[in-house]
């Protein structure tokens, strides 16, 4: 008899109660503060007379070219509201400073509330700052329906282990973690206040657990509201993952999906393992069977 077959079984026992105590392995649940970006505007001032020129400062687009335009109404109808006869194109800086240029403000076609719109050729990019026109009619804002379209929303989420031990866990098919990011873009002209935030994750129709979120509560026009959250899902890992998220804030709430797969790699080579020393040890025995069989006659 080999002694040191006995030593790797149990040698290979160890090692699967070692992988099992991995899988029970719970990691810390960590959250990142949410953050806006985006194309902003500022103005050295903000109450001017039409014809009156204004400095403009501008930063945070990623196109080369925008047009800045004065508008009425806050933009809310678009160019129909803005002074397109009047606007200036510009050509920014592109070496990761900000822009700055001097410009007449012309009185726009609507009435006020006023705005300065910067933006760039598609309009997936646009800054806004708001003005007083002196000596403009104001009046009520003609609203858009509902605001719809008004936020742009996405969720994505890819396995983030924080170590070697959660790795191991996941692939034992226990709890996985995520890092899953989640961005909210105002497409609109106007800030989108008390905006929230609801996040999930699920397999087919039954939910795992919720994804906790900051409130942005408002988001500028233009801007972009970002944040990443670790998530932990319990196991089994395996099978498909849907992630969502529903925004409210702007009419009608927004849902955003994705969806990961989980495969417990380390799982399956365990149990193939398993199998493949079953079926050496029922070979074994039959040859051994069929030995003592002969030598018995």
């Amino acid at each position: 008899m080999n002694p040191a077959r006995p030593a790797r079984g149990v040698l290979f026992r160890a090692t699967l109660f070692a992988l099992a105590l991995l899988s029970l392995w719970s990691a810390p649940i960590l959250n990142a503060q949410g953050t806006t970006s985006g194309p902003v505007v500022t103005l050295d001032r903000y109450e001017i007379e039409p014809g009156q020129r204004v400095v403009l400062n501008i930063d945070g687009f990623e196109s080369a070219n925008v047009t800045i335009s004065s508008c009425g109404n806050e933009a809310r109808r678009g160019s129909v509201d803005c002074n397109m006869y009047a606007s200036e194109g510009l050509k920014l800086d592109t070496d990761g400073t900000s822009t700055v240029i001097q410009i007449p403000i012309a009185a726009p076609p609507a009435p006020c509330p006023c705005v300065i719109r910067v933006a760039n050729k598609t309009f997936d990019e646009i800054a806004i700052a708001p003005i007083t026109l002196i000596g403009h009619p104001v009046k009520p804002v003609v609203e858009t329906p509902g605001q719809q379209g008004a936020l742009d929303v996405t969720i994505s989420a890819h396995a983030a282990p924080p170590g070697l031990f959660s790795s191991a866990r996941a692939s034992m098919g226990g709890p996985a973690t995520y890092e899953v990011t989640v961005t909210v873009k105002n497409t609109s002209t106007v800030p989108i206040a008390r905006v929230s935030l609801a996040g999930s994750v699920g397999r087919r129709n039954d939910q795992l657990t919720t994804l906790t979120f900051d409130d942005p509560d408002q988001i500028a026009a233009g801007r972009t509201w970002q944040q990443v959250v670790t998530a932990e899902v319990p196991g089994p890992s395996l099978g498909t993952l849907q992630w969502r998220v529903d925004v409210s804030g702007a009419g009608p709430t927004v849902t955003a999906t994705g969806a990961t797969a989980q495969r417990p790699t380390l799982l399956i080579i365990v149990v193939l393992f398993l199998v493949a020393d079953v079926f050496l040890l029922a070979i074994r025995f039959v040859i051994r069977r069929r030995h003592r069989e002969a030598v018995s006659v």
